[in-house]
């Protein structure tokens, strides 16, 4: 369990117009600098892990992913402090193969291109670890790394309504292991609880965000690109995701991890108390960013939803029409943690009393061929 040691984060902001190589490498060390320079963080034999968000087998420019260009500026700053670092994350699509994903990913090339390992979460094995609510198991190259250095995405999730920081870590639990978690914890406020008691096992010694394209509208995967032109960095994940999420728009106090995480201590979620350095966030154009159409569950209390539960309602729905490949993919089905998604002539159906709305067929459908449908009543708290 990480313990604040101050009453103050600092979060460091640069501009980054594309992904061109060069422009990364001059904005990743900027804001790394502001934090004190990559020697404050790694350095002689220790061993380094970079967890980037690898969510899906697709290219960099869908902006499901973080781009790789991002992750290479931060492996050349290692070398230049003497570290070696590798590379890994436990993928929604790692089912069909975590190969198929590096390869869409370029994270493939990028490996080949520096030399630096990619390491498979699922065959590393993992081991259990207590947490506060649980036991979780951990992928072992998470456990023994010495130092963790996270590169998330900034996205819109429809479940979550933001995902930055500390839902990244969540990928520290290989295979199925992520899915158990939803069937646990279906709705947004319990498993965000989940997310910040992983995340407290597995907290990083520094955050880089991919948001020089980050995603809108109904993230992590079915959303749009939106640029913002910008590399976010910090040590204090909780405070680096409550500037990401206000920039998108989103109040205090929305975002139940971000809001959990700082009640538990585990960083600064008080705008006040946090100081930016380089560039403003109010520089950069956020306006108008779309929020997940299923973000209502996070307004709505959930004694709430649970009264008016036949009447508030978000459920997936899949077709072919919205590029569904049943035949060839059927990931819905194999990643629903209750079993909700059966496999029909026409493609796959969702059994809506079975369904426990966590929408975690959305979030790994590479064809974004899952919708969100909500209630009527669900669309009036929209």
């Amino acid at each position: 369990m990480v313990e604040r040691t101050t009453d103050r984060a600092t979060v460091a902001i640069a501009r980054c117009d594309s992904y061109d190589l060069d422009e990364v490498r001059a904005a990743v060390r900027r804001a790394v600098d502001l934090l004190g320079g990559m020697s404050a963080f790694v350095g002689g034999k220790q061993s380094l892990l970079l967890k980037p968000n690898m969510l899906s087998a697709k290219a960099p420019e869908r902006a499901i992913t973080t781009h790789p260009t991002v992750v290479q500026a931060i492996i050349e700053l290692a070398r230049e402090n003497g570290v070696e670092p590798r590379m890994g994350d436990s993928p929604g699509g790692a089912i069909r193969g975590v190969e198929r994903v590096w390869r869409n990913a370029g994270f493939l090339d990028l490996s080949e291109r520096t030399g630096v390992e990619l390491v498979n979460f699922e065959k590393a094995g993992a081991e259990s670890v207590e947490g506060e609510l649980k036991s979780y198991m951990i992928t072992r190259p998470v456990l023994n790394a010495d130092v963790i250095i996270n590169v998330p995405k900034m996205k819109t999730h429809v479940l979550t309504l933001f995902t930055g920081c500390i839902k990244n870590m969540f990928g520290s639990i290989p295979g199925f292991g992520k899915g158990r978690m939803h069937n646990i914890a279906p709705r947004p406020e319990p498993f965000s609880r989940h997310l910040v008691d992983v995340f407290s096992l597995v907290t990083p010694a520094l955050n880089v965000v991919d948001a020089v394209v980050a995603m809108e509208g109904d993230g992590p995967s079915g959303g749009k690109p939106r640029f913002v032109g910008a590399i976010v960095a910090g040590t204090d994940a909780v405070a680096v995701d409550t500037i990401l999420a206000g920039m998108m728009g989103i109040k205090n106090g929305q975002v139940h991890m971000i809001r959990q995480a700082a009640e538990k201590d585990l960083g600064i979620a008080d705008r006040r108390r946090i100081d930016v350095l380089g560039d403003a966030p109010e520089s950069f154009d956020t306006e108008g960013f779309a929020l997940p159409s299923a973000g209502v569950l996070n307004y709505i209390p959930g004694f709430l939803v649970r009264a008016l539960k036949p009447w508030i309602w978000v459920y997936p729905e899949m077709s072919k029409e919205w590029g569904c490949r049943a035949e060839e993919c059927a990931l819905c089905v194999r990643s629903c943690p209750v079993d909700a998604i059966e496999m029909t002539e026409t493609g796959p159906v969702v059994d809506r009393k079975a369904c426990v709305e966590c929408l975690c067929c959305h979030e790994v459908c590479p064809h974004e061929a899952v919708r969100v449908k909500l209630s009527w009543l669900a669309r009036k708290f929209a």
